[in-house]
């Protein structure tokens, strides 16, 4: 894979975090209710990450 669409996909990833969507919206490619859910998303993600790394821990013991 070229070294331009590795850029690429990495650029496109970061629509889920708070940079990218602060971009995007000043950018006028997504509004503010958009970044909001989005957002919330990446918050509910985190929480679930935390919650399985609980239950991979509480398994192991």
């Amino acid at each position: 894979m070229p070294e331009d669409e590795k850029n690429e996909e990495k650029e496109e990833e970061t629509v889920y975090d708070e940079e990218g969507r602060e971009e995007l919206v000043e950018g006028g490619e997504m509004s503010p209710e958009e970044a909001g859910f989005m957002q919330g998303y990446e918050k509910a993600d985190e929480e679930k990450e935390k919650k399985e790394d609980k239950e991979d821990k509480d398994e192991d013991e």
